[in-house]
């Protein structure tokens, strides 16, 4: 029963211990930023776009430094102690050339198997999710920026079937809806006047999915990921 304990209490902490984990790297990123800020020029902060029209427009009190940006992005992440790769993207405007305020979503393109499969009948793990992002660009370059956001998103899971006869199911008769945090930090490198490269690492929080077949825990995870943005 001591053993149990031990491990219920171990598997309560790491979900805790991630997000303090990257809590504690924002704040690290925003105030070495800050320092950075300092020691260079205003023409080193300068954003890669020129002003145009759009520049004047003002969302929640700031000004629109960039009429936006958006592109896909693929992510590499665990499920159930199962790799999955995972499609989808993002796109935002940036504020006072700081801020950014957009929103983004993924799902499992690969197949996730169950503890609930048998000869019969092979059944496989789907999620999805989506929604608000935030974010705050810690050092902003013609080249390279460096940033975190935060994704509040809602999920959806299921299970689907690959029956070997006529009388199973295909799909889930219940379709789960829950809420997902995910903090991540990124870099970002200019390829050209419009297009970037971007990658980072982020932690996907669930609580309170209610599945049968899976827990939170196994849903929970670190993610690394990569994708091209298209805008000025």
């Amino acid at each position: 029963m001591k053993t149990i304990s031990r491990k219920c209490k171990l598997e309560l902490r790491q979900p805790r211990l991630s997000i303090w984990t990257m809590t504690v790297l924002f704040v690290m990123m925003f105030n070495m930023s800050q320092a950075f800020a300092q020691d260079i020029t205003s023409t080193d902060f300068a954003t890669s776009v020129p002003t145009t029209a759009g520049a004047n427009r003002k969302l929640l009190g700031g000004k629109i430094t960039n009429n936006g940006y958006g592109g896909p992005a693929i992510k590499f992440s665990r499920f159930n102690n199962q790799f999955a790769f995972m499609t989808g993207g993002r796109g935002a405007c940036i504020i006072n050339n700081r801020f950014t305020l957009g929103g983004g979503g993924y799902g499992i393109a690969n197949s996730i198997k169950l503890p609930g499969s048998d000869s019969d009948t092979t059944r496989y793990f789907k999620m999805g999710y989506g929604g608000l992002e935030l974010g705050y660009i810690f050092i902003s370059g013609k080249k390279v920026n460096i940033g975190g956001t935060l994704l509040v998103a809602a999920g959806a899971a299921f299970w689907q079937n690959k029956p070997k006869n006529n009388g199973e199911k295909l799909f889930d008769a219940d379709f789960n809806i829950f809420p997902v945090l995910e903090p991540s930090l990124y870099s970002e490198v200019a390829l050209n006047r419009f297009m970037w490269f971007h990658a980072g690492i982020s932690y996907r929080y669930v609580r309170h999915a209610h599945l049968d077949y899976m827990t939170d825990l196994s849903i929970r995870g670190f993610s690394c990921y990569i994708g091209l943005l298209f805008g000025k």
